[in-house]
Parts: structure tokens; sequence; C-alpha cells
């Protein structure tokens, strides 16, 4: 799946005989902190409704994180969600011996009410319907927790007053459009303006610091893996018209969602020492009722 829509095939895990979530955990920065965080959340959430949750788990990989939740807190009705066939066996080894259920489809197939819908990770790759989705199968009591790696924020003063104040937030070829008339100017006759051109270069430059700061904590943590997993990833995020890879700025999404008609309820990051550059990991609550 990407946020363009390509039919290029995920990294193959069983193929590569690497378990890239669990490898994340151990020379990627900033993941254990949202894990937590998140668990955290699922308790909180949990005690308000008064009974167990009935939580689905989007995109959950080889379900590194569901194992983790359903171990800490065993009550939950937990659908753990992947729909990369090859990544099931690992699914199936991880949750075996628990009550979670695997729903091995797109989650847009999915159709039963629930308390809370799980996004870690799975929103700089996904096309935004599946949050319509999300919308649809929330109750009325339900959140949508949304954990992503994010690009550090690069929007000054000028972009964030126009993506504020945006109509709606198309991503065209990787170029954030803000209005209809630019939509349409860039279908008909291929131009962007030059806010757009300056917001992407803004966008490929906080990256590379970014990554270089990732591939650095990698190599430190004695995580080849990792850090040529990352290389490779800052390649992609580099290319503005990359779907597979393309993280934006915390307020686009932020505005995306508003825009959408959700409700943000709360917002942590997890860099350590507060650096603007290093904060990337972010982790939302919202509601799809407002």
């Amino acid at each position: 799946m990407s946020v363009f829509v390509s039919d290029k095939p995920q990294i193959n895990i069983e193929e590569n005989q690497v378990d890239v979530s669990a490898l994340m955990r151990r020379g990627h920065p900033q993941i254990p902190n949202g894990d937590q965080y998140i668990l955290k959340l699922v308790k909180e959430h949990c005690q308000r409704l008064g009974r167990p949750a009935r939580i689905l788990d989007l995109c959950c990989g080889s379900g590194y994180f569901a194992a983790k939740l359903i171990k800490k807190l065993p009550d939950l009705e937990l659908i753990a969600n992947e729909d990369e066939l090859e990544l099931i066996p690992h699914l199936q080894n991880r949750l075996g011996n628990t009550n979670a259920k695997i729903f091995p489809h797109p989650f847009t197939e999915w159709n039963e009410p629930l308390d809370i819908v799980i996004s870690w990770g799975s929103f700089h790759h996904l096309p935004r319907h599946y949050l319509d989705h999300a919308k649809k199968v929330l109750g009325s009591d339900g959140i949508l927790i949304l954990g992503d790696e994010f690009c550090p924020e690069y929007c000054d003063v000028t972009h964030a007053e126009r993506i504020n104040q945006a109509e709606i937030i198309h991503i065209a070829d990787g170029y954030v459009l803000t209005n209809t008339s630019e939509v349409e100017t860039y279908q008909k006759e291929n131009r962007l303006s030059p806010m757009a051109i300056d917001l992407e270069k803004r966008r490929q430059q906080a990256l590379w610091i970014w990554y270089r700061y990732v591939v650095d904590f990698a190599m430190a943590k004695n995580c080849l893996e990792v850090a040529t997993y990352e290389l490779r990833a800052a390649h992609d995020d580099l290319l503005t018209n990359e779907g597979e890879e393309h993280k934006m700025s915390p307020l686009i999404a932020e505005q995306e969602l508003k825009l959408m008609g959700f409700k943000q309820l709360s917002k942590q990051s997890f860099c350590s020492d507060d650096t603007p550059e290093l904060q990337s990991f972010f982790v939302y609550e919202f509601t799809g009722h407002c």
C-alpha cells in the first residue's frame, strides 16, 4: 500500500529472514517509547469504558506490538489486522497462544464496531481512505490512536499559516496542495505554486538531518541491518514522488485529519532532548465523533 496507491511490493521479511519490527525496537530511536505510550493510552481508555475494549491493530506487520499489547492486557478483544499474506505466519507464531484474532484482509473489509483503532507506523504508507473507514467502525466512545514517524516539523510561519487555512490537503505526486485552484492548475497545466515547491525542498532538507541521526543511532547500537534499511528508506523518502516512503510534517497530518472530521484529543512526542530537528515520532488520540 502507498500514499500514492502504488502497486510496488512491500519488503518481504520472509525472504530476507529479517523481522523488521523486532529489529527496529533495538536499533531505532523513539519507537519503544511509542510502544509504551500507546499501551498507556489503551489501558486508560479501557478504564474509561469500564470494560475490556475491542481493538483493531491496523497493518500490524509481524505482530510485535500486538503481542505486547495482548500480553499486557489479556482481557482485550484484539484483532490483529495484516493483509500482506507473507506476514501471516509471523502473526500466527506470535499470537497463537493468545485470544487475539487475526484479520488477514484489507482494513476496509472490517465492518464490525470497534472501541479503538491503532494505526502505529502505518499513516505515512497508507492511502487516506483508511481513516474514513476508521470513522465508520469506531463507536461513539471510540478513539483512533495514531502513532507514526513523521518528518520533523519543517513548516515556517508562512507555510504553517497556509496549511492551517487549507480547504483541502491534496498530495499531488508528493507536493502538498491546499485548495481546489491549486489542484486544478496542477492537473490541467502540470504547474505548481512556488509555495508548494519551497515546502517540498524544506521537507527534503529536514528529512536528511533526521535520517543522518537515525543511521548514526543504529550504527552506535551495532544494528547494521537497521542502518542499511534506513538508508534505503532515506533514498525513497527524499524522492518527491515516491509513495512507499513519504514522511511529511506533523502539522500537515493534523490538518488532514481535521478536514476529515477528526477531533484531536492529545499529542505526545518522544524526543528526549526536545530538539525540533529530531522530533519525529508522535502519538495522537483522535475521536471521529465531534
